[in-house]
């Protein structure tokens, strides 16, 4: 048959199935550990709950139409900026603070101490109050001892081996201070004498700088769906209701962040407004009590038509100039901004002083969202980010162009100044050529009706600015306060499944490398794949060896074992080769030694000679000879002394003392020249004579992977025999048998498997020519050597 070595090679489950089914034990325990330690993690790991709240985020609008005119009613920013503040670290922190998370509590079990702990949030009976400002033990276990309602037991944990040490009794409120520690514990509910004495706690203390960071790992804002402006804040805990009281905190806390921005923006116009106002107060009394004191002096209630006309006209210019100054003054407050280098996202817009310049709001507004944008990111990188030097660069600019703006604002303010004085110039002229006294009542009641017209226009702008303040709502919403959607972990279902995956797949990876990284031949699919030689047969693995320091001579020691049934079975196949020949020579040989060779080749003489056939085993290994001690027959003479001509074929042959059809000839003494005596001229005619003799002879040659002592007897033999063992033979030996029977041309070349451990479901080995070895176990059990010892 022709080996096709570029077959496709395929994954035979069956057969992996029935390879590995002896094993099934450390399946089974592999599954067990694996099964008990999902179980156990199940069982006493701290769970972890998830929390979700949703939070309608609006987009930018004006809350009361008919003030539109004042901008501090704008939404604080986009989407994607609320967003990623809701899970800003600045929010985080400030919600942590809020909260009183510094400090996590838990209780302990009263048989398991510390091994078994579960956190109780702000359950526990005490309270730890700490110096913010002053170094503790961040993340350092402490062991709380109830004892009484005024003293307890504190014990500190250092060190890795995780024991408590450095007991110390305490009275609640009694700092504990130190180099590195400064606290005291304080109770938080009355002392239950029933339950509370001995009861244990744990509690540890979290670096501010650091806890942020964990609660932001289990925090997530993700929205809705696609065209919703409803985002989902999820949050995973151990402790299910400090989990449900964080998120509703954070999204009150944003909420009320935004409301505040707004409101701080009002505040700001409504001071600048105050301020105005009580330097126009001050004026205001002035001018009053000036008009009421010089109309009782001069009894001059009124004044003649010219000169209450004039005064009208003066009137309206000097309202007209008090407006444009307090303007002048909104332009010198932004310029101030802009030079000291201050945030713009709280300045007020100039609509809430009645300034109507489209350019100058545009920039304005510019500018506050330009600084909302890197406060924000500033939440999540660092001054050196590219990001943040882009919007650095805008702001720059917006400021540079802005400046530009103001100042040719200003000037326009001036020239508008200029002319309303030279106007009052011209009036005030006019005013002169009235009578004294009507000059000084107009000049008396003019500076009263400025201040006054200046003053009710700050007060109609304040009010403004009041309404806005009071009538500002949050622009978010809280649509779901936070709810319980499930626990995280542990997932028991998956856990169970991946023990199951891990007892399977870890024992089967195991054998698996093993048997890839193995070099030595295991199964007979192996053989047959490399060779295109028969299998003579498969010889079971023997224990013998445990018993006695070497056996050889099972098939006459052990009658009733399993390996007479094997040579057996390969007796019958010896029928199927050389059928011409009515005495046949078999050669038995192998690549290296400790490989069975002359173990086969005694006990398959001997089983061919209990079946009534003459046979005689020919001692051909004469560098390691050994027959002679199994048989208990003298060495000399042998093989060796005939091939030099010393002895004679009848002082050569021996009879073996267990079966009268089996001979033996042994090695002999061991010569200098084994090769060359075995391919010499005698070795042939001692051939021809024995095959007159005998009806099979069986040749023990040197193995032919470490010598060449036995290719010419391979060349004549009816039958050559390469023993392999099973985990023992390296697969290059295929390699060089399958050499060998191309360079040396043997008649019929075979091949037998030695030492094969089968299974007790029976192994797939078959002997010969299909048919598979087993049959005759349930006759033949294991050797009983007090049993029959012929074995025929």
């Amino acid at each position: 048959m022709k080996q096709d070595h570029f077959q496709e090679e395929s994954i035979d489950l069956k057969k992996l199935f029935f390879k590995y089914l002896p094993y099934w034990y450390v399946f089974a325990i592999c599954l067990f550990v694996a099964v008990a330690a999902a179980h156990l993690y199940n069982r006493y790991s701290e769970p972890v709950y998830r929390v979700k709240s949703t939070v309608l985020i609006r987009e930018d609008r004006n809350i009361l139409p008919f003030l539109g005119e004042l901008d501090v009613f704008s939404s604080r920013s986009n989407w994607f900026n609320e967003t990623a503040i809701l899970s800003s670290y600045s929010l985080v922190d400030s919600v942590i603070r809020s909260m009183d998370l510094g400090v996590s509590y838990y209780a302990t079990s009263r048989y398991l101490g510390s091994m078994l702990k579960r956190e109780v949030y702000h359950h526990a009976p005490f309270r730890v109050v700490w110096d913010k400002e002053h170094p503790q033990p961040f993340d350092e276990a402490f062991m709380v001892t109830m004892v009484d309602a005024n003293t307890y037991r504190l014990e500190a944990r250092t060190g890795n081996n995780g024991l408590f040490r450095e007991s110390t009794l305490l009275s609640y409120g009694e700092e504990l201070s130190g180099e590195e520690h400064s606290f005291y514990l304080e109770l938080r509910m009355p002392f239950d004498p029933q339950e509370h004495p001995g009861s244990t706690f744990l509690f540890s203390i979290h670096d501010p700088t650091r806890i942020a960071d964990r609660y932001l790992s289990g925090l997530s804002v993700d929205p809705m769906g696609q065209g919703f402006s409803i985002v989902e804040v999820t949050f995973e805990a151990t402790h299910l209701q400090r989990a449900l009281d964080f998120i509703n905190t954070l999204t009150s806390t944003y909420i009320q962040q935004g409301l505040n921005e707004k409101n701080q923006t009002a505040r700001n116009t409504i001071y600048f407004i105050d301020e105005q106002i009580a330097i126009t107060t001050d004026s205001l009394f002035l001018a009053e009590s000036n008009l009421q004191d010089f109309r009782q002096q001069h009894q001059l209630m009124d004044v003649s038509f010219l000169a209450n006309q004039l005064l009208t006209e003066l009137q309206t210019l000097d309202k007209q100039r008090a407006v444009e100054n307090v303007k002048r003054q909104y332009y010198d407050y932004l310029l101030e901004y802009v030079r000291e280098e201050k945030d713009f996202s709280e300045v007020f817009g100039p609509s809430a002083l009645g300034i109507d310049d489209p350019v100058l709001n545009n920039l304005l507004v510019e500018l506050s969202k330009l600084h909302a944008e890197r406060a924000r990111l500033q939440l999540t990188t660092t001054g050196l980010s590219p990001s943040i030097q882009t919007i650095d660069l805008n702001i720059m600019q917006a400021k540079r162009s802005l400046e530009e703006n103001i100042t040719s604002i200003k000037a326009a303010s001036d020239i508008m100044i200029r002319d309303l004085n030279s106007r009052i110039r011209q009036i005030e002229r006019r005013i002169n050529e009235l009578p004294q006294t009507e000059r000084e009542l107009i000049s008396i009641q003019r500076m009263f009706n400025l201040n006054d017209a200046t003053y009710n226009f700050l007060l109609e702008k304040r009010a403004e600015a009041g309404i806005a303040l009071a009538s500002n709502i949050p622009d978010h919403k809280i649509v779901d306060p936070a709810r319980f959607i499930g626990a995280v972990a542990p997932k028991r279902t998956l856990n169970y499944a991946i023990a199951l995956v891990l007892g399977l797949a870890l024992p089967f990876s195991f054998l698996l490398l093993r048997d890839f990284f193995n070099t030595r031949i295991i199964d007979k699919q192996e053989v047959t794949d490399a060779l295109d030689l028969p299998i003579l047969g498969v010889i079971p693995h023997h224990d013998y060896s445990r018993r006695k320091q070497e056996v050889n001579l099972v098939v006459f020691d052990y009658p009733r074992s399993p390996i007479l049934e094997a040579f057996r079975t390969m007796r019958s196949n010896l029928q199927f080769f050389a059928t011409e020949e009515k005495s046949k020579i078999i050669v038995v040989t192998s690549t290296r030694s400790m490989e069975g060779k002359t173990f086969t080749a005694i006990n398959l003489a001997s089983a061919i000679a209990l079946s009534g056939k003459r046979t005689v085993l020919l001692g051909g290994d004469m560098r390691k000879p050994k027959i002679f001690n199994d048989f208990k027959l003298p060495r000399e003479p042998g093989l060796s002394n005939y091939l030099i001509g010393k002895s004679s074929l009848e002082d050569i042959l021996q009879p073996a003392t267990q079966d009268p059809h089996l001979f033996v000839i042994a090695s002999g003494p061991v010569p200098p020249n084994p090769a060359e005596l075995l391919e010499g001229p005698a070795m042939l005619k001692l051939l021809e004579a024995l095959k007159n003799q005998f009806d099979y002879i069986v040749v023990d040659t040197p193995p032919l992977g470490l010598v060449s002592d036995g290719q010419a007897l391979l060349r004549v033999a009816d039958l050559g025999l390469f023993v392999i063992r099973q985990r023992f033979t390296h697969r290059s030996a295929l390699d060089f048998i399958r050499d060998m029977s191309q360079k040396v041309k043997t008649k019929n070349l075979c091949v037998e498997i030695n030492d094969v451990k089968m299974s007790k479901l029976g192994y797939g080995y078959g002997a010969g020519y299909g048919y598979g070895y087993g049959y005759g176990q349930g006759y033949y059990g294991e050797e009983d050597p007090a049993g029959d010892k012929t074995g025929k």
